[in-house]
């Protein structure tokens, strides 16, 4: 089933990524959720990010992990795992990360940025979020379909 919203503006990506993680603490699994997020450059995942953090009571900054490759949060319903996999140039980097501990991890879930850079290692994704500009004239508005 796919879920599509439309959004106009940053706080409305924020309060679309606030409305999905409601779903993320209803499925108890004995694994990590596997979350995807697609988009352009630019297109909001960090922002919708940030929104699924804010619904899960996270108070603190939440940031892109482009540098880092992996941002870790812990909050009272889920501990979140958020990969930025825009400079993997070879999918077996996550291997010296330890990708599978993370993807094991109970109550937790993994958020990934960039996930096409990383297909061939990574699970099917239990939800699948793409993210598009509507339109060039409207640089905040959004197209978020949610798989």
């Amino acid at each position: 089933m796919t879920k599509e919203l439309k959004t106009l503006h940053e706080e409305q990506t924020i309060s679309a990524g606030e409305d999905f993680s409601k779903v993320l603490t209803l499925k108890k699994i004995d694994r990590a959720l596997v979350i995807f997020l697609e988009g352009d450059l630019g297109a909001g995942k960090t922002t919708f990010t940030k929104g699924i953090m804010r619904g899960l009571g996270h108070k603190g900054l939440v940031k892109s992990p482009t540098y880092n490759l992996i941002e870790i949060y812990e909050t009272e319903h889920l501990k979140i795992f958020h990969f930025d996999l825009y400079r993997i140039k070879d999918p077996y980097e996550l291997e010296e990360i330890g990708i599978r501990e993370y993807l094991e991890e109970p109550l937790s879930a993994c958020i990934f940025e960039w996930p096409i850079n990383a297909k061939s290692l990574l699970p099917k994704p239990d939800y699948q979020v793409s993210i598009k500009h509507l339109n060039e004239t409207e640089s905040e508005s959004r197209k978020i379909s949610i798989q």
